[in-house]
Order: structure tokens, then C-alpha cells, then sequence
């Protein structure tokens, strides 16, 4: 009377394994567009740390030419999110991106495409400008 089996089990599973997964691929896309950002930004040593949950916030404050301090400052709710926008600013900035993709870089969804400009675009990483030159005015020459 009672011999039915209930089969719902195996489809739970295999959405939760999708689940994972999907946020897996999440986390990967935006680690490695972290990677090539630091790239740009000319950390090429430390590049790795995108894929480590909290030194990513290190690498972060390292592209954005920020203190270690600031990675403090990203771990304080509410003053996190203008932190890390001050810092995705700055850091769009030296990879030669606009300051615009930099902000966007904190609202969700938008991210996705923000990080992809920022990572893939043809921007070039902003370099240290040498201090200016003043011409000095030219001394006369041969006259008496």
C-alpha cells in the first residue's frame, strides 16, 4: 500500500550541485579579472593573491597604491563600501581604465561588466609622470 518511492532526492541534489557550481564559476571569473587588473597595475608578483578571499583585499589596496591599512578599513561594515569604492576607483584609474567603470565595480550585476572593461579593455596602465621641467630662461650669449 505504502511502496512508493519518493524520487524528489536526485533532482535536489543535481540543482545543488548546480548551484555550487555556478558560484564557483562566479568566483573564478572575478578572481581572474582581479589577476589581470593587478597585471596591469604592474603587480605582477603579487597577482596570485586574487584567488585567496582575504589577501585579495591586500592585492586590492596594492593596485589602488593604498596602505595595508585600508585593508582594515574593508573589513568595518558601512565603511567597507566606500572603501573598497575609493579603492576600485583608484585602482581603475592606474589600469588605465575610467574612474566610472571603478565605481561600478561595487554594484552588483553591473560588476560583471565592469571588471571584464577594466581586466580585457584596451586601456593602458597609467605611469608616474616626472616631475616638470620648468625651462630656465636662457642666458645671452656673447654680449657685453
Amino acid at each position: 500500500m505504502y511502496d512508493q518511492t519518493y524520487d524528489g532526492g536526485a533532482g535536489l541534489a543535481a540543482f545543488g550541485a548546480m548551484f555550487w557550481l555556478f558560484i564557483a564559476a562566479v568566483y573564478l571569473y572575478f578572481a581572474w579579472t582581479q589577476y589581470k587588473i593587478a597585471q596591469k597595475c604592474g603587480e605582477h608578483e603579487s597577482a596570485w593573491w586574487s584567488f585567496i578571499p582575504i589577501l585579495n583585499l591586500v592585492l586590492l589596496c596594492k593596485t589602488a597604491k593604498k596602505d595595508w591599512w585600508w585593508t582594515i578599513l574593508c573589513l568595518v561594515p558601512f565603511i567597507n563600501i566606500v572603501a573598497v569604492a575609493m579603492l576600485w576607483i583608484e585602482t581603475a584609474k592606474n589600469c588605465g581604465s575610467n574612474a566610472f567603470w571603478g565605481f561600478c565595480a561595487i554594484l552588483p550585476f553591473i560588476n560583471i561588466i565592469a571588471m571584464g572593461v577594466m581586466a580585457f579593455g584596451g586601456g593602458s596602465p597609467s605611469k608616474p609622470t616626472p616631475p616638470r621641467q620648468f625651462d630656465r630662461p636662457r642666458q645671452p650669449t656673447g654680449v657685453a
